[in-house]
């Protein structure tokens, strides 16, 4: 008797990124002994297909059973996700630049406000404007950027009202040359981001000419598919400064720890997460979490009890947009993360546990996880046209708003002008009086 056999394999990681296999075969058997090898094999296939319940449940969730067929869940079968591969240097630069960095302002009103309030449920997302799908850094190792430009891009809403998505192209292109082993795919920090960003103080909207998201397919070692000159960069907005904060979370009491990240969201900051596992396994659970799970899931960080092994541990970086502590036994952090979407993930987004250790610490390496943010000051001018407006389609209501306000700017300087010449030939028409002056008030305005 002849069984043909043909299954899929899950995907195992080797290096950036996973393969997907196919594997067909046929086993050649003969009665009840074959039947028998048969079952084992099959057993064993599905063994290596089930994705195990890798993180608890959250309030009101049901996590993807073990067992349950990945193909009817989620899209990870042909996802490739990638981390950082940091050396002993470079992960010693980071630390430092950590170490070495001001500490974020905590604001004393908001932190006696967290210490007495109840549960909340806090989001940055509305401050932002990103498609889910089309955050998706692929194989380029450039999570780094992309968690710290979106803090720029809900910046530019809470300080100027301008909801834009800003080009991670113009950054893939311009860093250090856009290609080799020290390009933005090759790995960074955050002080890498604000480093770039002061020498071009300049932002770019993704909307630009050829501005969109085009290296999803590069890696370290490769370069930029996208020239830098081929990206126009007008209209840009403007930075007069940019500089890495950390957020202190390390040798402190987990309420104090948390208490300082929700301050800082409760400024209207986006926040930088970085974190290290320390060998594969760690990271086939973390992927198998992320690729099989939905949503609302939380991911539970373990604690940091082996040493980390520079050939397959590895570090990644998303933004943490806010927090949910209304069910006091599930409070979780809300992060949004740069590896595309999934079927059970449509908006790009895991949960993290706030029950963790903040100050978890592997031998070898440091400390497990980075929290950090951006001060960043912006040039208060007209912010520039969107792709939309430009082909003469309908603004944005903020767009709308920010032409009102300039429009009344100018009306009060034209008002000011026109008081100051009354003002002038105040003694060459007394009969005139006061009502003049509220009559060209009035008609100053537009």
């Amino acid at each position: 008797m002849i069984y043909y056999i043909k299954t899929k394999i899950l995907k195992s990681y080797t290096g950036y990124q996973y393969l997907l296999e196919e594997l067909s075969g046929s086993i050649e058997m003969a009665g009840t002994k074959g039947v028998s090898a048969v079952i084992l094999y099959l057993s064993m296939i599905l063994i290596l297909a089930m994705p195990g319940a890798l993180a608890d449940q959250a309030y009101n969730c049901t996590p993807l059973p073990p067992g349950a067929d990945p193909d009817q869940a989620c899209n990870a079968s042909s996802q490739m996700y990638t981390i950082l591969r940091p050396s002993l240097n470079d992960t010693s630069q980071w630390i430092e630049m950590f170490q070495a960095a001001p500490r974020a302002y905590i604001n004393p009103k908001l932190q006696s406000q967290l210490g007495s309030s109840g549960g909340a449920h806090i989001t940055l997302l509305g401050h932002m404007n990103y498609t889910p799908s089309e955050r998706d850094q692929g194989t380029c190792g450039n999570c780094w950027a992309w968690a710290g430009t979106s803090i720029l891009e809900i910046a530019l809403d809470t300080q100027l009202g301008i909801k834009d998505r800003l080009s991670m192209q113009y950054i893939n292109s311009n860093y250090n040359g856009g290609k080799g082993s020290n390009w933005s795919c090759c790995g960074g920090w955050l002080e890498d981001l604000t480093r770039f960003y002061n020498a071009s103080k300049i932002l770019v909207p993704w909307s630009n000419s050829n501005a969109q998201w085009q290296d999803r397919f590069e890696s370290c070692g490769t370069q930029t598919g996208v020239s830098a000159g081929s990206i126009s960069v007008d209209p840009h907005y403007t930075l007069k400064s940019l500089q890495a904060v950390t957020i202190p979370t390390c040798e402190m009491e987990k309420e104090e720890a948390i208490a300082n990240i929700k301050n800082v969201l409760g400024q209207g900051r986006g926040v930088w997460f970085g974190f290290f596992l320390p060998n594969q396994t760690a990271w086939t659970e973390f992927f198998n979490f992320w690729g099989y799970q939905p949503e609302c899931v939380i991911w539970r960080p373990k604690e940091c009890s082996a040493a980390y092994n520079f050939t397959n541990g590895g570090g990644h970086a998303v933004l943490c947009v806010g927090y949910n502590d209304q069910d006091p036994k599930n409070p979780y952090w809300i992060m949004l993360n740069s590896w595309g979407t999934t079927k059970s993930r449509p908006d790009g987004l895991f949960m993290v546990s706030m029950d963790m250790n903040y100050s978890c610490s592997y031998s070898g390496l440091g400390y497990a996880y980075y929290w950090m943010t951006l001060d960043a000051d912006f040039e208060r001018e007209a912010p520039p046209k969107a792709a939309g407006e430009r082909n003469g389609e309908a603004r944005s209501l903020a767009q709308v708003r920010d032409e009102a306000e300039r429009k009344v700017e100018e009306a009060k300087e034209e008002l000011d002008k026109v008081r100051a010449d009354i003002d002038s030939k105040a003694g060459a028409y007394p009969q005139l009086g006061p009502g003049f002056e509220t009559a060209i008030s009035s008609s100053a305005i537009p």
